[in-house]
């Protein structure tokens, strides 16, 4: 009777599966396994052998340890709200992709909480929370004018929104979702009360990425009260959509301000606008009509002649400015890494994740958590140089 390896945990073989988006085929034709032995491990109704636990190891780039953890995480995931900006367009498969990277983030973070103290969370809960389905407009642009008030903004341009979500306690993390139709999603964890965002990389300019950060800074603030099945039910998703949408939009530019610099609204006054706002010229169209400085014929003329010069597929100075890169994580690794409070593979043998994978999740450069990459050796020859002179 063939033995299998004691405290292999089925789930896990589904969860590292899924993380690569690889088909139960595709793995059964890679380690020599049938298409329904692998519907058995994953079960848990079998237990692969030591040699093609190993296989699957190997195929999957996995920690065998990865597979020997109990698994409460994705039980954890299902009863709380997943906001996922262009969910009915996103595919199964990339939305479980990168929700298991969101929770193995989780633990990620409750590794350096050993280490460092994270900014504690300082996210209002709106007091319109309990009653979201009778929102109003001006509700939420109060709600977005309470929020600037809390955090000491102003009523000016924000320079980064990823540092200041970051400097008020949220998890920001930026990863290639392998689709560009699924801009980002957010949660607030119940496992360590803590509200996380993850971004996708994948194709975004830095104006969209902001947009979709204080999106999802919208439903942490306004939705803390909306359930999963509520969300994933369409009528209430357009709803829940546009209200964040709203926030972010009355976040971004505030009405009094952002309508002072509207005295002749026009293309090439929003291209000017662009760089100061740091909002895309499609969505300050959108606001000035929201803000009733255009009504819906002038809006509508715009939005012909932006899509007359292209710009609906690429707008001016979308290729001159940066992603805002997450640093709340990266920077909590270097602080413990660069000052010795312990080794890079301390780090790698602590969580059961290959150092790749806590690289992307922690927008660490590549090689970072290796002692032998190429970039380790250049710190330590830059550090070395420091110490010499």
């Amino acid at each position: 009777m063939p033995v299998g390896s004691p405290g292999f945990v089925g789930s896990r073989l589904r969860e590292a599966r899924e993380a690569r988006q690889m088909t139960a085929v595709a793995l059964s034709e890679l380690i020599g396994v049938t298409p329904s032995g692998i519907s058995l491990y994953e079960r848990g109704h079998s237990s692969p052998s030591p040699d093609v636990l190993q296989k699957i190891t190997a195929a999957l780039n996995f920690k065998i340890e990865f597979f020997l953890r109990p698994d409460k995480d994705m039980a954890d995931t299902t009863r709380q709200t997943i906001f996922e900006r262009s969910r009915s367009s996103a595919t199964k498969a990339t939305r479980r992709r990168a929700q298991h990277r969101r929770v193995w983030l989780r633990e990620v973070i409750q590794y350096l909480n050993r280490f460092v103290e994270f900014p504690k969370p300082e996210v209002p809960t709106s007091h319109f929370q309990s009653n979201w389905l009778s929102t109003s407009d001006a509700d939420i642009e109060s709600a977005a004018k309470d929020v600037r008030r809390f955090w000491n903004l102003g009523d000016g341009p924000i320079s980064n929104m990823t540092l200041l979500v970051e400097n008020h306690g949220v998890v920001v993390t930026l990863i290639d979702m392998k689709a560009n139709n699924l801009d980002a999603f957010s949660t607030w964890d119940r496992a360590d009360n803590r509200p996380y965002i993850v971004l996708g990389s994948d194709a975004q300019s830095a104006f969209r990425t902001r947009f979709n950060v204080c999106h999802e800074l919208g439903h942490l603030i306004l939705h803390g009260d909306v359930s999963p099945l509520e969300f994933k039910d369409r009528k209430y998703f357009r709803l829940i959509e546009a209200q964040a949408d709203r926030f972010a939009a009355a976040f971004l530019t505030p009405a009094t301000t952002f309508a002072f610099d509207m005295t002749t609204p026009s293309l090439e006054v929003f291209r000017v606008l662009k760089p100061k706002w740091r909002t895309s010229i499609k969505m300050m169209i959108h606001r000035a009509q929201e803000l009733e400085i255009i009504d819906r014929e002038e809006a509508r003329r715009l939005y012909i002649n932006y899509n007359r010069r292209g710009w609906n597929r690429e707008e001016p100075l979308d290729r001159d400015y940066q992603l805002e890169e997450p640093r709340l994580v990266r920077r909590a690794f270097e602080a413990i890494v660069e000052n010795s409070i312990i080794e890079r593979s301390q780090v790698s043998a602590a969580l059961p994740f290959n150092p790749e994978d806590i690289e992307q999740l922690a927008n660490l450069p590549y090689g970072y958590l290796s002692e032998d990459s190429a970039y380790s050796w250049a710190i330590r020859e830059l550090n070395s140089g420091f110490a010499d002179s």
